[in-house]
């Protein structure tokens, strides 16, 4: 058979189809339903985790830090930074202090804040950064007491200077301090966040203990990841042993990829949603052979007919796979322009710099279209290949026998069961995943927050220490802000903390208690009316006042967790010493005057974490020091009516008295809560959609095959009534098989659903339990839905007039 005879055969198929496109575009459109969200997915998740870092040998690169027994990773103290010169599996080194700063930059109108790396020269070195302008810093703008300089990323270069490659050895006011601008960063360049400036961090040799470093490696050629942090582990516990330190023995610690470091806190959450967007492409490919082995059934005795005249089975065939190759390329065009619509969604609502740090957009690239043409020629491959089964010569007796009314063999009548059965088992899949993740969303919701957030306005500042170097002078500032801003009319109370409540985190301090016991918590220092601006309710003893003064015995107030898991016998009155070694200063022994409520947890659904609070004005020089390279002063506003009003009102009053200051975060609470549970409503969202396609293509399969089933099955049906079968008892019959295709697939979904909800908490920290009514609802929703898809079928069955039925020979 020559070439021209199976273009010719491929091409009468795609004629008769074109004649009849109502096929080739439902498959289509089902392939690319599928496709399309799995395609987006798969463009989100090279962009944020597969695609490589844009540094040279970037498998190399490593971040070095102590590890607990889950995996979790830590910075590392400072002390232990310059004993790594010893570890002959690293090529080179670098680090920066933290994971970032925030800054005020003067403009020509008002200061800005924005995000700064204090680093050392040697980070820039080691990840092989190649600048887009200029150059690192030098071995004199590190020292400590070096020339002030600093570097811009591409994105505040484009912004503040528009791209001007004459920007260098220009001046940037940083903090009150004039900076030399000594290079620009290329437009590549990737941060776990946001990245404005380059500080060098300008320690030298007196690295300062307190400090927590994030510490980047370059493993020598050959060294694999296993033996550097095998050798990295022994040689600073070697290093901890010799100092004596009793708590830091205990530590482990570890070189892990920073590719998979920078990708941790959302590595995760993207492979549920990929898992679940291939389980949607996995059913439209059940769906789509399901119609793919109608569409043969319904073939079935041309091609017998042809196949009894000697035509070669290529040939019976190349009708299919010429409509197989059409509905591919339907579903592949048709999957690329819902991948680039969700895209684009996803670049609107989901690409936040909170959430993906420097990489802020992603786009179809060449490798998630190829991976899209693969996987729908591969979807279309299985589908086909079943249809071609149907088709095989061995069935023509058959067929001819039957004249063409003999609808589906009993094989392929199983096959097609089989299929919704798969279908229904996908949905439940999907469907529960859905439910599981909306209950999360709920919780979250609905989760207490330990304060009242109603009417709460809330603003941020960093003072830097060049323009007030000690607490005195920081405690003045917020004196004098909290003053003006009560002056405002409809301003009820003003409090001032260092963490903002939402979310739950801070710096953590280890704490002794005078029987020898020692905790850790976090520590937060607040201003008088913190717990009123609030209104956290007050358990036991009394608020922080004004009498909390530098010069003062020593106070703080601790919420329940710490009493809960930390204290035995009464809260009141027990003197807990903050363990300062670390940063050269004595410790600070603290009276407890009060105990107040726990706040919501982060995530939520894992247990508050003990905090404890202390006045700001007591707050030891050192530490403070320590902690403001952390934290921003958080204002908290209690207002009258809608806190948006005031807006205006709060920054006027703050720049009044700090003009040299940057203002952040000027919204009212109620925001600032739903954007740190955005992410858990997200997931919610982008699953039940998911879910949502899933039930819609499990009951259009449903009905395509009930709805084929009726109609081979017309003359059973007219017997049936001529009989004396009724019409109602022939729905519920047809009704009945549908149903119990469903529920078998239901039940396997429901296994599957437990095992994946198992896998789901292990990786979601705070996700939810399903429970029995949750399953129920499921079944019940399940059972509805299958139930209208049968419907409509089972309806035209019923209504077979038995004359015509029996007439049709």
């Amino acid at each position: 058979m020559n070439a021209a005879v199976l273009l010719m055969e491929i091409w009468q198929g795609w004629r008769a189809s074109l004649r009849r496109p109502g096929f080739v575009l439902v498959a289509g459109a089902t392939l690319a339903l599928g496709l399309g969200l799995c395609t987006a997915q798969f463009a989100l998740l090279n962009t944020l985790v597969l695609q490589p870092l844009p540094y040279p040998d970037s498998n190399r690169l490593v971040v070095i830090g102590p590890v607990d027994g889950a995996g979790h990773f830590s910075g590392l103290h400072a002390q232990l930074y310059r004993v790594l010169d010893g570890v002959t599996a690293l090529q080179s080194t670098g680090f920066s202090v933290g994971w970032g700063t925030n800054v005020n930059v003067a403009t020509a109108t008002l200061p800005v804040m924005v995000t700064a790396y204090p680093v050392d020269r040697g980070y820039l070195d080691t990840l092989g950064v190649r600048m887009a302008l200029g150059r690192n810093f030098t071995a004199a703008e590190d020292s400590p007491h070096g020339p002030l300089a600093v570097i811009l990323s591409h994105g505040f270069w484009l912004s503040r200077y528009a791209a001007n490659p004459n920007v260098l050895e220009r001046t940037l006011l940083v903090d009150g301090q004039p900076r030399t601008i000594v290079g620009v960063l290329p437009a590549a360049f990737r941060m776990p966040e946001p990245v404005a400036l380059l500080l060098p961090a300008q320690f030298g040799s007196e690295l300062h203990a307190g400090n927590i470093l994030i510490v980047m490696g370059r493993l020598r050629h050959g060294v694999t990841l296993a033996a550097a942090s095998a050798q990295i582990d022994s040689h600073l516990r070697r290093w901890i042993a010799a100092r004596g330190d009793t708590q830091g023995r205990h530590q482990h610690f570890s070189a892990t990829l920073l590719a998979y470091n920078m990708a941790g806190g959302y590595r995760s959450q993207l492979g549920i949603i990929f898992a679940c967007t291939l389980t949607l492409l996995l059913l439209a490919g059940v769906n789509i052979a399901n119609l793919m082995l109608l569409r043969a059934v319904g073939h079935s005795h041309a091609q017998s007919i042809r196949a009894a005249l000697g035509a070669s089975l290529i040939r019976t065939t190349l009708p299919l796979l010429g409509e197989s190759i059409l509905v591919a390329a339907v579903g592949v065009l048709g999957g690329l322009g819902v991948a680039q619509l969700a895209l684009r969604w996803a670049n609107e609502h989901l690409m936040r710099p909170e959430w993906f740090g420097t990489v802020t957009h992603t786009a179809l690239s060449t490798l998630a279209v190829e991976f899209s043409v693969l996987a729908g020629l591969l979807v279309v491959a299985f589908a086909a290949m079943l249809g071609l089964w149907r088709g095989r010569s061995s069935s023509a007796p058959r067929e001819l026998v039957a004249g063409g009314r003999g609808g589906q063999t009993a094989s392929s009548g199983r096959l097609s069961r089989s299929l919704v059965i798969a279908q229904s088992a996908l949905a439940t899949l999907l469907l529960t995943l859905a439910i599981l993740f909306a209950q999360t969303e709920l919780a979250v919701s609905n989760a207490p927050l330990g304060f009242d957030s109603t009417h709460v306005l809330t603003a941020a500042i960093k003072p830097p220490t060049t323009l007030y170097p000690g607490t005195r002078e920081l405690s003045m500032l917020t004196e004098r802000i909290v003053e003006r801003l009560q002056a405002i009319p409809g301003v009820i109370k003003v409090g001032v903390m260092s963490n903002s409540p939402i979310p739950n985190n801070a710096i953590g301090l280890m704490f002794d208690q005078l029987s020898g016991h020692r905790f850790s918590a976090q520590y937060r220092f607040v201003s008088a009316g913190l717990f009123e601006a609030l209104d956290m309710p007050l358990l036991k003893g009394r608020a922080l006042s004004t009498e909390d003064r530098a010069g003062a015995p020593a106070v703080a107030v601790i919420n329940a967790a710490v009493q809960r898991d930390n204290l035995s016998g009464p809260a009141l009155n027990q003197v807990v010493g903050i363990n300062l070694h670390q940063i050269g200063i004595p410790n600070q022994h603290l009276r407890i005057v009060g105990v107040v409520g726990n706040t919501v947890a982060s995530p939520p659904g894992t247990p508050a974490p003990p905090i404890v609070y202390m006045p700001m004005a007591q707050v030891p020089d050192g530490l403070m020091s320590m902690l403001r390279r952390y934290t921003n002063l958080h204002f908290m506003i209690q207002v009258r009516g809608k806190p948006a009003m005031y807006r205006s009102a709060v920054s006027t009053a703050i720049h009044q008295v700090a003009p040299d200051l940057a203002i952040i975060h000027v919204r009212p609470m109620a925001q600032r809560i739903d954007e740190a549970f955005a992410p858990y409503r997200m997931m919610s969202l982008i699953i039940s959609v998911v879910a949502g396609m899933a039930m819609l293509l499990a009951c259009v399969g449903l009905y395509a095959v009930i709805g084929v089933a009726v109609s081979a099955r017309r003359r059973e049906w007219g017997i049936r009534a001529a009989l004396g079968a009724s019409p109602a008892a022939l729905l519920i019959r047809v009704v009945r098989s549908g149903l119990a295709q469903i529920s078998l697939g239901t039940a396997i979904g429901l296994v599957l659903a437990l095992g994946a909800s198992s896998l789901v908490q292990s990786f979601q920290v705070g996700a939810s339990v399903l429970s029995v009514a949750t399953l129920a609802s499921l079944v019940t929703l399940l059972l509805i839905a299958g139930t209208l898809a049968c419907l409509a079928p089972a309806l035209r069955a019923g209504r077979t007039p038995p004359g015509v039925a029996l007439s049709d020979d």
